[in-house]
């Protein structure tokens, strides 16, 4: 297949490209800078310089080949609206084959269930916006819509947990909220990059979680983060954490346990994850670049 990939050079994308590349598909990359262009070289494809605003250049890419997988995102307030018209754009000019969105994960505050595909992010919301996001591809007309939600992705050292890591050293501390036994579920990036490969040359269509077998609560999580940045670990309060990391704080504080069996009964088996022992065990694995530097 041919195949464009928005947000190429980025965590989750650029392991995608590689995904795709190493089973035998022709990738084509969005690159904002001359750096993003080399690290979508770095995973073997071909770099398309420009950026979610460039709706012209953004309806030629994804038109010219086999499908799109949609990973790029804009950090500013203008960013539901500038999904809406990238998206827009890509599927009014594609007459067919395959479209990719990648979304977010529902959250409730006080479910232990794990959440099934069917269910949306809840109204009123910060990420209500997805819910608009996820009917625009699974509502397109002639061809093949379907939508990943990653949990907490990790791996390789980068990405959120990363971020996590980094902040604990930061403030001497990893502190999680109330008790913590709120749990996440989670999937390392190697695993998920699968997943949208494996979709891609499916005949899928719907919505898909792709998730560990296990949700870690997150007083286990930091924990472990705690051990990787060596600092103690501690609990605060959600009024406390969002003073500090404002939305972030929010979303650390609700459940996001996910029911993966769609996905499962494709085959897809999250290897990487179970061979490092999950998260935790990632987080302590040296090879994953997580520790002191």
């Amino acid at each position: 297949m041919d195949i464009f990939i928005t947000g190429a050079s980025g965590f989750i994308g650029s392991a995608v490209a590689r995904a795709l590349v190493t089973r035998g598909h022709r990738v084509r990359g969005l690159a904002r800078s001359d750096a993003s262009a080399a690290r979508v070289r770095a995973c073997g494809a071909d770099p398309v310089r420009g950026d979610l605003y460039q709706l012209d250049l953004l309806a030629r890419e994804a038109a010219a080949g086999d499908g799109v997988v949609h990973t790029a995102a804009t950090a500013g307030e203008d960013r539901a609206a500038t999904d809406a018209a990238a998206v827009t754009a890509m599927l009014a000019a594609m007459s067919g084959g395959v479209f990719v969105t990648t979304t977010g994960a529902p959250m409730a505050r006080s479910s232990r269930v794990p959440v099934p595909e069917d269910d949306t992010v809840n109204p009123g919301g910060p990420l209500e916006w997805l819910v608009a996001a996820e009917s625009r591809v699974l509502g397109a007309a002639g061809l093949r819509g379907l939508v990943v939600r990653p949990p907490m992705v990790y791996g390789d050292g980068a990405g959120p947990v990363a971020g996590l890591v980094n902040a604990a050293r930061a403030a001497g501390v990893a502190r999680y909220i109330d008790d913590g036994t709120n749990r996440w579920s989670t999937v390392h990036v190697r695993d998920l990059a699968v997943a949208y490969a494996m979709l891609l040359e499916s005949d899928a269509t719907g919505v898909f979680h792709a998730a560990d077998a296990s949700p870690e609560p997150m007083a286990t999580l930091f924990s472990a983060i705690g051990d990787v940045a060596r600092v103690p670990v501690g609990s605060w309060s959600l009024a406390e954490a969002r003073a500090a990391h404002g939305l972030m704080a929010g979303f650390l504080a609700m459940d996001a346990a996910l029911d993966a069996a769609k996905l499962r009964r494709l085959g897809w088996t999250p290897r990487v994850g179970e061979a490092l022992g999950g998260i935790c065990g990632a987080l302590r694995n040296p090879a994953q670049g997580y520790g002191a530097s």
